[in-house]
């Protein structure tokens, strides 16, 4: 499902092509490509970057790790602490570094970049009835366009997304753009939904729908996350000092490392997924 690139349909296929027509301020943006065609990369935030910034993502370098939430709770304390020292380091496309985000730069090197299931109406509504998912137990999530952040070179030239290709993003782009990076983290980075029964929440004007897939989301409250987290650390003593404290914009990675990729509101609505595989969206 994620090696080849592409989202994951019942019927079709969505094209694997990441975020066309975003770039950087003042840089002639173009309007969102409808069909997001295979390897079209964004506008470079400065053309004096090396390649790996201004890269587009392929087949060939893009890191693609299948169950790599899995692997991730196979690993030893030496080789997570190592994995996050090395995210530290790691140059990401610049489409992902629009914001600084410790969860992002981890998912990046972790390889978490499997897709999400992408259902047309007919079909999501279908694998409601067969998989006995209520309407309210629907995911939404909507956006608003985002004013645009300095990227991971302190260049002045600023990345601005729309709502629309933020959403794009999280459904086509072979690489997980992280959400929630620039907000109040409230439960973690990742990006934001709310199980209203769909249709919107108020907070942008481009929404989209969707459901936890039964077979791919594990979910944890945030409360009881903290006091994992807690004794996650203790256990894996090189791999909490890797990460550093135990914040609203790092448990998101401990969540990862022990096996979660949704976050819950343990006493709202609210479902932070780190991971879009553990989503079925509707298109």
């Amino acid at each position: 499902m994620g090696s080849s690139g592409k989202s994951t349909r019942r019927s079709g296929i969505t094209s694997g092509g990441f975020l066309s027509g975003a770039g950087a301020s003042g840089a002639g943006v173009g309007p969102v490509n409808p069909n997001l065609q295979p390897n079209v990369t964004i506008t470079p935030a400065n053309q004096g970057n090396n390649q790996v910034p201004n890269q587009t993502p392929n087949a060939q370098n893009t890191p693609v790790t299948p169950a790599a939430v899995t692997n991730l709770t196979q690993m030893s304390d030496d080789e997570l602490a190592a994995l996050v020292n090395a995210s530290k380091k790691a140059t990401m496309p610049n489409h992902l570094a629009d914001y600084p985000s410790p969860t992002q730069k981890f998912v990046f090197q972790a390889g978490v970049n499997e897709m999400p299931t992408i259902l047309s109406p007919t079909e999501f509504n279908q694998f409601l009835k067969d998989n006995n998912i209520d309407q309210r137990k629907v995911l939404s999530r909507s956006v608003r366009d985002n004013p645009g952040y300095r990227n991971q070179q302190g260049y002045q030239s600023l990345f601005k997304f729309t709502g629309e290709q933020i959403n794009n993003m999280l459904k086509h782009s072979r690489l997980n753009y992280i959400g929630g990076k620039q907000g109040k983290n409230a439960y973690g980075e990742g990006a934001y939904f709310d199980m209203n029964g769909g249709g919107g929440t108020g907070y942008g004007s481009n929404t989209i729908d969707a459901v936890l897939n039964p077979k791919t989301a594990k979910v944890i409250g945030y409360y009881n996350l903290q006091r994992k987290a807690q004794a996650f650390a203790s256990s894996h003593p090189k791999f909490a000092r890797a990460v550093g404290n135990i914040t609203d914009s790092t448990i998101s990675i401990y969540a990862l490392a022990m096996g979660y990729n949704v976050i819950k509101d343990d006493h709202g609505s609210y479902h932070c997924v780190i991971d879009r595989s553990a989503l079925v969206i509707k298109e």
